[in-house]
């Protein structure tokens, strides 16, 4: 166990340093997911998991002051549980939400030490001490990125790991398939919450048809896509079209 709440934390940390790469979306829950699978030796479980907490964390970004849930360390941690215990999706979902709200905490924090680190650093500057300036700035990024994010992941599968074992296998077989039943549910969540930002009605026609070729033609997911590329190679040709056509045959005829 200590190994694997080792593997996790790393993990964890080294995807929280993702604002070093210029905010590169690796701690989405799809990719933070699959690599902590893949450190379980489960990549496949790994993926599946990603997707269903993509799915339910997909509108959520943080966007100017708001602090967003904390997907990253949801996808981690729950996916490492879920892997652990075998308790598949059911697992993961239930605890979703309360590593995530955990996640937004610590979040908080790490910001109120980035703004002690960068008071530290002012005052280093105004001596024209710009090494220490500079040092002060690497630990403190690293501190609030790495380690306090590794410790997080570390401690809640090492020290959380038998008593969620434990949990798990107290609850009844019939709660966790209605646990299951209502994990399918929530990606529906997901992309309501995402519709609700994005919507508007020049975009609800694709929305619907989409929608259609899904629920009645019961087309896969892969020819829905391909087919919306398709349909968006023909507008946007179209629109390139439109100008030139303008130009040929729109031109003022002047008989006098």
């Amino acid at each position: 166990m200590l190994t694997k709440a080792l593997l996790v934390g790393l993990i964890l940390g080294l995807c929280k340093m993702e604002y070093f790469l210029g905010y590169c979306m690796i701690c989405r829950p799809i990719v933070i997911s699959t690599l902590t699978g893949l450190v379980l030796g489960d990549p496949v479980q790994g993926v599946i998991l990603g997707s269903v907490l993509e799915l339910m964390f997909i509108g959520s970004f943080p966007i100017g002051a708001a602090v967003s849930p904390d997907y990253g360390s949801a996808g981690a941690i729950c996916t490492a549980f879920a892997i652990i215990t075998t308790g598949g999706k059911a697992v993961a979902t239930t605890l979703a939400v309360p590593i995530a709200l955990l996640g937004g905490f610590i979040f908080i924090g790490c910001k109120l030490m980035n703004a002690a680190f960068g008071q530290m650093m002012m005052r280093k500057i105004e001596k024209d001490n710009t090494k220490a300036a500079g040092g002060i700035y690497l630990f403190g990024a690293f501190f609030t990125s790495f380690i306090v994010y590794f410790l997080y992941g570390f401690l809640s599968i090492y020290a959380g790991s038998t008593a969620v074992q434990a949990a798990v296998n107290a609850i009844p077989k019939v709660v966790i398939n209605g646990l299951a039943s209502a994990a399918n549910l929530l990606p529906a969540i997901g992309f309501a919450l995402l519709l609700k930002m994005i919507i508007s009605k020049k975009m609800a026609p694709y929305f619907f048809v989409g929608f259609m070729l899904a629920a009645y033609l019961n087309l896969p997911t892969i020819a829905v896509t391909l087919f919306a590329v398709m349909l968006v190679l023909i507008i946007l040709s179209n629109q390139k079209q439109t100008p030139e056509t303008v130009e040929a045959y729109g031109g003022d005829e002047n008989e006098f």
